[in-house]
């Protein structure tokens, strides 16, 4: 067990097919050791990233949080947590300062442009963080016109929105828990801060996120964030057509999928005679089971290419496109995404495990890409999340207190009966009752 630490830190990512928690503890040089991680599989109570069932979405977080809990022997009372969901994506936007003569740009005037920025409005949506792009002034553009002068600048913006009801959403589901959000973080960000090295996002990069019901594309270059969407396709959308096609459980079609299932099919490697078993008594041919997973993961991988062939990025993607999140784990995915667009295939990479490269207690399963995300979030955490414990009442105490109350209630109602009745009555008995209760407790 480990003791009570000011340091401990804890990061909650709530996906569409598990919410999972996970607790580490920043080192002095500023690493992190990974002390426990907890999942929960869940079904209906997150669709495509947005909390649908609040009471389901608390649940499944407050047994996180007591195994979490029981297993470093802390209390938990709050936690860093990602944003996602389909509505996140990403809107440009323009904002123009005219002066009457040349100036030297300052501080002020991009903190000005910023602010004028953050004031537009988008219908049921609110504004989560800003990309700065670049600012044009004259016929020139840079990152940084402060000490430049010009007589216009136009600042450009990446806005990153989603639905107002979102962040509403998860801070219902954490309170209800009895945890407070120290930060709400966006995790397709934390993901690429993670995963995407500087050298990477300078010379032009795409994470691609394949969750269980959304993909989330995101698009850097110069080390500055281009593009962000999140479409409503994901690992879920291959199960649904396995269990609807052969008449499955979803359960069933999940372990068929990830067993025998691939993203492209390869003649070459199929057994086209093979038969794998199913509930039943049937089976199904692996040639079949192959072109059913491959035809979908051939929609999931045509949406992203259309994201990123946006404005031309394709072009810009030297260090290539970084594949992750649970759908990642496909057989032959990185070689679909080459060969729909004829890319480099040695520009499609697999994501690391972060848990597998990370100090971990020996406890902890560190084989798994799913946790990815919750530890992307980690990593940015800086404050510590364990506070403590409150106290619980005395059992005896509570019960003398009630009786205690209920026997000056009867003894008011009799007062007010018979103000001169001097019989013991009813309150009488009921103190010697509350006596014995006592006693038998002792």
């Amino acid at each position: 067990m480990v003791a009570a630490e000011n340091n401990i830190i804890v990061a909650f990512e709530l996906g569409s097919s598990a919410i999972r928690g996970v607790a580490g503890k920043r080192e002095a040089d500023g690493s992190i050791q990974i002390l426990a991680v907890e999942q929960e599989r869940i079904s209906g109570s997150i669709r495509r990233g947005t909390v649908y069932n609040i009471n389901k979405t608390t649940n499944a977080i407050t047994r996180i949080k007591d195994r979490l809990n029981e297993r470093l022997g802390v209390y938990i009372t709050r936690a860093y947590v990602g944003i996602a969901g389909q509505s996140l994506h990403t809107a440009g936007n323009k904002v123009i300062r005219a002066c009457e003569t040349k100036e030297k740009m300052t501080q002020e005037v991009v903190d000005m442009l910023m602010d004028e920025n953050r004031a537009v409005e988008y219908p049921d949506r609110e504004i989560l963080d800003v990309a700065p792009q670049e600012y044009r002034l004259g016929i020139d553009s840079t990152a940084d016109p402060i000490g430049i002068q010009a007589d216009r600048i136009e600042g450009r913006y990446l806005n990153i929105i989603a639905r107002k009801s979102l962040q509403e959403d998860i801070r219902t589901c954490m309170r209800d828990a009895g945890l407070d959000i120290v930060e709400l973080l966006i995790t397709p960000l934390e993901l690429a801060k993670a995963l995407l090295p500087d050298t990477e996002k300078r010379s032009g990069c795409a994470l691609v996120d394949i969750g269980a019901e959304t993909t989330t594309v995101a698009i850097f270059t110069k080390n500055i964030l281009r593009h962000l969407v999140t479409l409503p396709l994901g690992g879920n959308n291959v199960t649904t057509d396995l269990a609807n096609l052969k008449k499955m459980e979803m359960d069933e079609a999940e372990s068929v999928k990830l067993k025998f299932g691939v993203a492209q099919v390869s003649a070459d490697k199929m057994d086209s005679n093979r038969q794998i078993h199913i509930s039943s008594n049937r089976n199904i041919s692996e040639e079949e089971l192959q072109r059913i997973t491959s035809a979908r993961y051939d929609e999931i991988i045509a949406n992203v290419w259309n994201q990123i062939g946006k404005d031309k990025w394709q072009n810009d993607l030297l260090s290539g496109v970084t594949l992750t999140g649970g759908g990642a784990a496909m057989q032959g995915l990185a070689e679909a995404f080459a060969k729909m667009k004829n890319f480099d295939p040695a520009k499609i990479k697999i994501a690391k495990q972060l848990l597998s490269s990370m100090q971990c207690v020996p406890s902890v399963d560190n084989s798994t890409i799913g946790f990815n995300a919750a530890i992307a979030l980690l990593m940015s955490a800086t404050e510590g999340c364990v506070g403590e414990a409150p106290v619980q009442p005395d059992p005896e105490e509570i019960i003398e207190e009630t009786l205690s109350e209920a026997a000056e209630t009867v003894q008011a109602e009799e007062r007010e009966e018979n103000p001169k009745s001097k019989k013991r009555g009813i309150f009488g008995r009921l103190v010697d009752f509350a006596k014995g209760m006592v006693e038998d407790e002792e």
